[in-house]
């Protein structure tokens, strides 16, 4: 039997919303969508670990195995295959798992019927072992619901922060990585004019090495300026709705269709990057919608 959400209020205010995001079975979904993720972000991350130790023995192997350094790249290489045709695709399912108990969770509590273009919602069962082993999460105050706001304010106000701390975590992760990328790229130059390698041996043992950590470095940085882009031209959208009147169902239904399928394709961003930043990004989420509560033309 498929976990369909039994919204409480059809039509809620913020305090509605404030006291359905505690509730024990949302705060499961919460659990379980954040366990699926962080399953997700092991393989993808595993997978990054590899191509970047791969990329730090460089080094080592230009000063001490010059002549292996052909045997580095050819593992190089044959990982950039295996982590594509493996890891990928389990780290793509979990992710889809995420993405639908997170859906689950966002209908109940902000009163959205589930639309049958997603497909099934994640069987209770499933809500509930992944939730197990979820352990401890702090995920009751998911929605900044201090203020006061009438619906359908309330839901396009949760909907705009959803999409404005979504574009600026994919943004800032997305600089770090191209930042990253770019410095290891010349410290690979340095290292061969520094140890006087020939190109050859610079493609050979340098630079095939390093191919895969700076390709997973570039594409993901790509990735998430995409999604950072997406998420901005969503955030225009609901914007436009918060100076406007006449927002229904059938629109918050259509904002919601963005973010769940923004939400499926976004790449991901690392735990210890979220808690970085999660306490100035909360604070600003939750100035910006008391800011939307008190100003409603703003």
């Amino acid at each position: 039997m498929a976990d369909h959400s039994s919204t409480t209020h059809a039509e809620p205010s913020l305090a509605d919303i404030g006291t359905a995001q505690r509730e024990d079975r949302n705060v499961r979904r919460q659990v379980a969508a954040r366990r699926f993720y962080a399953d997700a972000k092991l393989l993808h991350f595993a997978g990054s670990t590899v191509a970047v130790v791969l990329a730090l023995l460089v080094p080592l192997f230009v000063w001490q195995w010059p002549s292996q350094g052909p045997l580095l790249g050819a593992v190089a290489g044959v990982w950039i295959f295996l982590a594509r045709l493996v890891l990928v695709p389990l780290r793509d399912r979990k992710r889809l798992q995420g993405a639908l108990a997170q859906e689950s969770f966002d209908c109940d509590v902000l009163g959205i019927e589930w639309s049958s273009g997603l497909g099934e919602p994640i069987a209770p069962e499933d809500t509930h072992r992944a939730a197990k082993r979820g352990g401890k999460w702090d995920t009751q105050d998911w929605y900044p619901t201090e203020a006061t706001a009438p619906w359908p304010r309330s839901v396009l106000i949760c909907q705009r922060s959803n999409a404005v701390w979504a574009r600026r975590q994919h943004g800032g992760y997305g600089w770090l990585l191209l930042g990253l990328a770019s410095a290891w790229g010349l410290a690979g130059v340095v290292i061969a004019i520094v140890s006087n390698a020939t190109l050859a041996a610079y493609l050979t043992t340098i630079a095939l090495p390093s191919l895969p950590a700076l390709l997973d470095a570039s594409e993901e940085a790509r990735a998430h300026f995409r999604a950072s882009q997406a998420r901005q031209l969503l955030e225009s959208a609901i914007n436009a709705k918060l100076g406007s009147s006449g927002t229904d169902a059938a629109g918050l239904r259509a904002i919601q269709d963005q973010i769940y399928w923004l939400r499926r394709q976004a790449p991901l961003v690392p735990d210890w990057f979220y808690r970085l930043r999660r306490q100035d990004l909360e604070a600003d989420m939750r100035d910006a919608a008391r800011d939307l509560t008190t100003n409603p033309g703003s």
